[in-house]
């Protein structure tokens, strides 16, 4: 591969039925997993250039995100978390809207999301009870995420604004210093 020459692709993937949403690598890079318009979660092997394991969500797909060994899959008004090296469904909640994107805390026992009622919120693992909710945007939330360490997440919304939010709200943190 010779990245002067743009007329040739590294590597080249038939992937999905429609528009690819997202793609992620695994951690050793011989493996990533894609999600599409056809409501499939797909993984694949850059070694044998293969798929490996499908699975096919009921809604689609509208964001999808990694941590660790876990996928985050945003579709429809449901978010689900699978194990990503066994494709095994770990929980699976529905919430009161569509929601476009998840994203699962460091600790693993809660996500937040966000989607088209312009509410983000937050949700146990375990129970699927929402925690908190927070209605501060005036569009829908397009993209959630946590900061590494899992003290901070920003929310994207089509209102053109970025809102950073505290974890645990009150904790002394970066610019929350007291």
């Amino acid at each position: 591969f010779d990245t002067r020459e743009t007329k040739q692709a590294a590597e080249e993937y038939t992937a999905h039925n429609g528009h690819v949403k997202g793609a992620t690598f695994l951690a050793n890079n011989n493996f990533f997993v894609s999600v599409g318009d056809d409501q499939h979660l797909k993984m694949w092997d850059r070694r044998m250039n293969k798929e490996l394991r499908v699975v096919r969500m009921s809604q689609t797909i509208n964001g999808m995100q990694l941590k660790e060994d876990v996928v985050t899959i945003s579709h429809g008004s449901t978010v689900a978390l699978y194990d990503i090296t066994t494709f095994e469904l770990l929980r699976s909640h529905t919430l009161p809207c569509i929601v476009n994107s998840a994203s699962l805390h460091c600790d693993k026992q809660h996500y937040v999301c966000g989607g088209d009622d312009f509410k983000v919120y937050k949700v146990a693992i375990e129970t699927g009870q929402i925690m908190e909710s927070y209605k501060k945007h005036f569009g829908s939330i397009h993209c959630v995420a946590y900061s590494p360490d899992g003290e901070v997440y920003a929310t994207g919304s089509e209102d053109g604004t970025i809102r950073l939010w505290q974890d645990v709200v009150g904790h002394t943190y970066g610019l929350w210093q007291r």
